[in-house]
C-alpha cells in the first residue's frame, strides 16, 4: 500500500485545491456577479414591461381619441353654418351647429372635475339655446375610459367670403381616466387636431 506524502499536495496542487472548496473570497465574488447579473435582467425585463405597458395605454387612447374625431368631424361637416354660444370664437367651448332640415346641434366640452369625473365633450340636438339632454361621445367612466384634459373650437370665416360657411378647426387632449392607474408607464396625453370645411347650403 502506497502512502501519501505531505509533498503530494505540492505535486497535485490542483486537486488539493479544489479539496479544500471556495474560500470566502471567492464565495462572495461569486455572490456579487450573480447579483448583478439577475439584476441587470431584472431591470431589462421591467424596462420592457413599462415600455409595453405605455404603448398599450396610448394605443387604447389614440383609438377613443379617433372615435372622437372621426365623430365631430362627421356632425360638423352636415352643418350649414356655426356659432360660438360660450366663448370667443377663436377659444370657443360651446358650439352650435346649424343643419338644414334639422334641429341645431350643440358640441360642448366638459373640463374634469378632480377624481370624480372625466372631462369629456358632449352633443345635443335640440330647438333650444340650452339643450338639456346631452349624451357624451367618448367614455366617462373614470377607471377604464378617457377623458378630456383640454378642448376648443376656432370658427374661422372662410377665404370665399361672408356667403361662404366658415371652417371649424376642432383641437383636444385626451388621456386615460382620472382615476386609471396613476404609474408613469400607464400615463398617455394624446392631443388631436383638424380643420373641417362645413358643407354650406
Amino acid at each position: 500500500m502506497i502512502k501519501k506524502s505531505k509533498n503530494f499536495c505540492q505535486l497535485s496542487s490542483v486537486s488539493c485545491q479544489l479539496s479544500k472548496g471556495f474560500t470566502l473570497l471567492e464565495f462572495l465574488i461569486v455572490i456579487g456577479l450573480l447579483s448583478i447579473t439577475i439584476g441587470s435582467i431584472l431591470l431589462f425585463l421591467t424596462a420592457v414591461l413599462k415600455g409595453t405597458n405605455q404603448a398599450n395605454i396610448t394605443s387604447e387612447v389614440k383609438q377613443n381619441g379617433q372615435v372622437v374625431l372621426d365623430t365631430l368631424e362627421s356632425q360638423i361637416r352636415n352643418a350649414t353654418d356655426a356659432d360660438c354660444m360660450l366663448g370667443e370664437n377663436d377659444n370657443c367651448t360651446d358650439l352650435r351647429l346649424f343643419r338644414v332640415n334639422a334641429d341645431p346641434l350643440r358640441i360642448r366640452c366638459v373640463n374634469p372635475v378632480g377624481q370624480t369625473a372625466n372631462g369629456r365633450i358632449e352633443i345635443a340636438s335640440s330647438a333650444l339655446d340650452d339643450p338639456t339632454n346631452y349624451t357624451s361621445i367618448t367614455n366617462t367612466d373614470i377607471k377604464s375610459g378617457v377623458s378630456i384634459t383640454y378642448c376648443k373650437f376656432n370658427i374661422v370665416l372662410s377665404s370665399g367670403g361672408v356667403s361662404s360657411p366658415p371652417i371649424v378647426a376642432v383641437e383636444f387632449t385626451i388621456s386615460q381616466g382620472v382615476a386609471a392607474v396613476s404609474r408613469s408607464d400607464y400615463l398617455a396625453n394624446v392631443k388631436f387636431q383638424t380643420t373641417i370645411s362645413l358643407r354650406g347650403y
